[in-house]
């Protein structure tokens, strides 16, 4: 998925995050998944709620999906009105089934897990916006630069269908990845997770049986 025809497995975080890993470490690039570098820290406890930004309409409470994985739940709250199109593929791919059963196929503990690595999907615009890279954040995963450009960690308006979850602050992402969501509750479930472990499936919190 990287320009659209490599898969996107070998092109988000190790070429787009490779510059440093959770305030620490740098790495040297080489068109991964999620460029975290290899600095280990202990997984974060639960998350504080992020406070309010006003972006929501009022009145109407954002939406909520539940990932459910084989360690657990992780409830999530979404950012339609800050990311709209991503909101909307993320909740697409979720309704269709997308991500059932899918690996977390990149885990680099003390950074992020990410998943979502299935078949091609037309790319959609970043919507880079106010929320930051924190612990619980949820955002698109994107493939490193085509050109080689050094100046920066991704390829714009590239992301498909691949996404990861912080487990640190990672503020060098900010300014090029669209978080669309944060952890509202399992962030212990979020660091357990290995690349043993599976996405059993996504729903809205009002589909919860």
């Amino acid at each position: 998925m990287s320009a659209l025809t490599r898969p996107l497995s070998v092109a988000l975080i190790a070429a787009c995050l490779a510059v440093v890993g959770c305030k620490s470490k740098t790495e040297t690039t080489s068109r991964s998944t999620a460029t975290p570098a290899s600095t280990v820290t202990p997984a974060p406890a639960e998350t504080k709620q992020p406070p309010k930004t006003g972006g929501e309409k009022p009145g109407k409470e954002p939406p909520r999906v539940v990932i459910e994985t084989t360690k657990g739940d992780i409830e999530v709250t979404l950012y339609p009105n800050e990311a709209p199109k991503t909101v909307e593929r993320f909740l697409s791919l979720a309704k269709e089934g997308y991500y059932n059963d899918m690996s977390w196929h990149r885990v680099v503990p003390g950074f992020v897990i990410q998943t979502g690595q299935g078949p091609e999907k037309p790319p959609i615009p970043d919507e880079v916006n106010e929320h930051k890279h924190q612990p619980g954040a949820l955002a698109m995963a994107k493939p490193g630069p085509r050109n080689g450009d050094p100046t920066r960690l991704s390829e714009p308006d590239s992301a498909t269908t691949q996404f990861y979850i912080c487990l640190c602050q990672a503020e060098h992402l900010d300014s090029e990845f669209t978080v669309f969501g944060q952890v509202e509750k399992g962030m212990d479930a979020v660091g357990k997770i290995t690349q043993d472990d599976k996405v059993r499936r996504i729903k809205p919190v009002e589909d919860q049986p």
